[in-house]
């Protein structure tokens, strides 16, 4: 029994043995794969606020239901993604420097990093983007983490995170489209693939400015806070159109040298340039 009992401890100290070896290279501990995701203490899933934060300027993202925003306001789900990629990515990342000596040439110093912090507790710091991927920090620990992949450099403006896609659409679907410029009126319905105002079939070409114009439209800026000064009260051109399933209306009021449009279903507002709008002012 004993001889067994004997056997069975050198097989487990053989296979420990075995498991410490193959994670030693050139004398160091390599940390398990599993560690960053440890560290981290959070999934993906789980994620409902990031807040980023570098220097006195600070942006934070909130998830409500299925869908980001920034200040109430729809945030663009590209750049939310992007960075969620980086922060939990497929192939865990791996350990490049385990002192602070690179610290600000990596960007994951106090200085450097953009600060991140995940339901308001987590935080990682990310550093700077290379040809490799990016820097990641935890502000605990001198270990550097490199997550492979394209450079990703994000910003702390809210201009970079506000989605600036006002109306996106499938024309095809397109049925109504009602346009005022008071005192004109224009009313466009779709039936049987032609376009028709009253009793009188319209040629395509017709609504075609504003039907190109809708695929999408996309601001130059959103509006952050307040609606800036030099915009005409009342609206140039109010714009309300109808497709399988959904319908919109849009306000452009006038300005110096750009547009401001007010999109009705969220009361969210934007600028676009003058040669934008003008697909819109004329029907």
């Amino acid at each position: 029994m004993e001889r067994i009992n004997f056997r069975v401890l050198l097989i487990i100290i053989l296979v420990l043995g075995a498991v410490v070896g193959w994670r030693v290279v050139g004398g160091k501990i390599l940390p398990s794969k599993s560690e960053y995701f440890q560290k981290l203490g959070i999934k993906k899933e789980q994620v409902r606020t990031i807040n980023l934060s570098s220097g006195e300027k600070s942006v934070e993202l909130k998830k409500e239901g299925e869908v980001w925003k920034i200040k109430g306001k729809k945030a663009k789900e590209t750049e939310v993604n992007e960075l969620l990629a980086v922060l939990f990515p497929q192939n865990p990342p791996e350990v490049v420097a385990k002192t602070s000596s690179r610290h600000s040439q990596m960007g994951v110093d106090e200085a450097g990093a953009i600060k991140i912090k995940l339901n308001g507790e987590k935080e990682i710091w990310l550093g700077k983007s290379t040809a490799g991927g990016n820097y990641l920090r935890f502000p605990s620990a001198d270990e550097v983490w490199l997550v492979k992949g394209s450079g990703y450099s994000p910003t702390v403006e809210f201009s970079y995170w506000a989605e600036k896609t006002i109306i996106s659409l499938d024309t095809s679907k397109l049925k109504k489209i009602d346009w005022r410029s008071p005192p004109r009126i224009r009313v466009y319905e779709k039936k049987d693939n032609s376009w028709w105002e009253g009793e009188k079939k319209v040629e395509e070409k017709k609504v075609e400015p504003i039907t190109s114009g809708l695929s999408p439209l996309t601001a130059e800026e959103v509006i952050e806070d307040q609606r800036p000064s030099g915009y005409s009260q009342t609206p140039t051109v109010t714009l309300a159109v109808e497709w399988e399933g959904g319908s919109e209306k849009l306000e452009f009021f006038a300005g110096k040298d750009k547009y401001l449009v007010k999109r009705n279903s969220d009361g969210q507002e934007f600028l676009i340039s003058s040669q934008t709008a003008e697909k819109f002012l004329e029907i």
